[in-house]
């Protein structure tokens, strides 16, 4: 049996990814957002505002049967999408709770309780091309991917009995692009560019990415950088 927690599971990569995990039926899928949209006999909801301080270990003692347990942090938010002077302090505390915050703290929980189990463990958070390229309005998304990257290098370089990854998943058709495109052109100067995207069909699904994900997961071992983009394999 292998167990899986996800972030940001009632929607985009991170649905696509449980849906896609529960179609083994040697898999088990926790997952954490504050609504649930995924009804299966192998799924387990946890119910969490990922703003909000997280005042729970959610990690569960491992089953005698367990292979491997398994943490995505795919959760995020690009609001606001606005310059640096028109924000406001909830927004950027908003923002780098959910994107830095909260997955930092599930990766520490992670690793205290499973540390001493002798399982295949593997972290991946989702990261993004913005952390190492600078985009107008995007600057606290592009700052919190930036730290993302930098905690799993390090997380990686202290436990090495844990494979650890951030994976950028390129340009994906979830509710996150659809804010992008609402964004206001007068604060997002790149706005029509990502319109066209959508109009163009340039979008990748959610669940075509999240077989690349799929892919580390089967096969760690064959990965062996920790910052990764689904762009190259």
């Amino acid at each position: 049996m292998n167990l899986f927690y996800i972030t940001g599971s009632s929607s985009g990569l991170g649905k696509a990814l449980a849906e896609l995990l529960l179609e083994d039926n040697n898999n088990k899928v926790v997952g954490v957002a504050r609504r649930e949209t995924i009804k299966h006999e192998r799924y387990t909801h946890c119910s969490l505002d990922l703003k909000e301080a997280i005042n729970e270990n959610i990690f569960q003692k491992l089953p005698a049967d367990c292979k491997k347990v398994v943490l995505i942090n795919n959760a995020g938010d690009v609001a606001p999408i606005t310059r640096v002077g028109s924000q406001s302090y909830k927004e950027l505390s908003d923002n780098y709770t959910v994107n830095v915050t909260a997955p930092s703290f599930l990766c520490n929980q992670f690793v205290q309780v499973y540390k001493n189990d002798e399982v295949q463990k593997i972290i991946i958070n989702v990261s993004s091309g913005a952390g190492k390229h600078p985009i107008e309005a995007w600057s606290t998304y592009c700052a919190s991917k930036a730290a993302i990257d930098m905690f799993t290098q390090v997380l990686q370089a202290e436990h090495s009995d844990f494979k650890v990854f951030a994976v950028a998943p390129g340009i994906v058709d979830t509710p996150m692009q659809n804010a992008i495109r609402n964004a206001e052109e007068q604060h997002f100067p790149h706005v029509d560019r990502f319109r066209n995207y959508k109009a163009n069909g340039d979008l990748v699904s959610a669940r075509e990415v999240a077989l690349k994900y799929l892919k580390i997961i089967q096969e760690p071992q064959n990965f062996k950088e920790v910052l990764l983009s689904v762009r190259d394999f």
